[in-house]
């Protein structure tokens, strides 16, 4: 039941990219994803190997992250749940991934693999279409919020999260969070911590 309604709200994250997709086709395309039961914690894209997928992250937060040569993890990007993820990079040139995917909690997660989601595309003029429509709306997302991110001061990114993606706060390691801020973490605690007496 549970992985029935998975599919059904991936399902409904592909008609709001293409409302008028042909649902003969919509549902060829639909069993071809693969389910998998991901624990908290794990790394669904690891550095070294090839990213032959593109994940559809039920209920959890994912971020990407590679580690620098000082040794520290850097965080690229962050997405909530209901997200399409993928190392763009490795799954379109067939190139080892230069990053990992991590995610937060325990989550079903649907996978197409990329030979078998090309084929739908040479076959099917409309999975063709969203498939651009879903990788055109992850870059947007990701330029919007790396700008925002890069012009703004650590306190005005922190109200921008605070705002949009709240679940980020509570999940998300505040090393992580400092990361993606470019700051360190003792900066973001401060921020955290002046924020809560503002509120008291």
């Amino acid at each position: 039941m549970e992985i029935t309604k998975f599919k059904q709200k991936l399902r409904e994250k592909i008609l709001f990219f293409k409302p008028d997709f042909n649902l003969e086709i919509l549902n060829i395309g639909l069993d071809q994803f693969q389910v998998s039961n991901y624990k908290r914690g794990a790394d669904i894209v690891k550095v070294g190997e090839l990213c032959r997928n593109i994940f559809f992250v039920e209920k959890s937060i994912s971020r990407c992250y590679f580690v620098g040569e000082d040794g520290e993890e850097k965080t690229l990007w962050l997405e909530p749940e209901m997200s399409f993820v993928t190392d763009y990079e490795s799954f379109n040139l067939k190139a080892t991934s230069k990053c990992n995917i991590h995610i937060y909690e325990d989550s079903l997660i649907l996978a197409i693999d990329r030979e078998i989601l090309f084929k739908l595309y040479n076959t099917y003029h409309e999975w063709a279409l969203v498939g651009i429509a879903i990788m055109e709306n992850h870059y947007l997302n990701l330029f919007k919020i790396t700008a925002t991110i890069h012009f703004n001061n650590a306190v005005t990114n922190y109200k921008h999260v605070e705002s949009y993606f709240s679940k980020f706060l509570e999940v998300v390691p505040m090393k992580d969070l400092a990361s993606w801020f470019n700051i360190s973490p003792v900066h973001l605690s401060r921020i955290r911590t002046d924020k809560i007496k503002s509120i008291n």
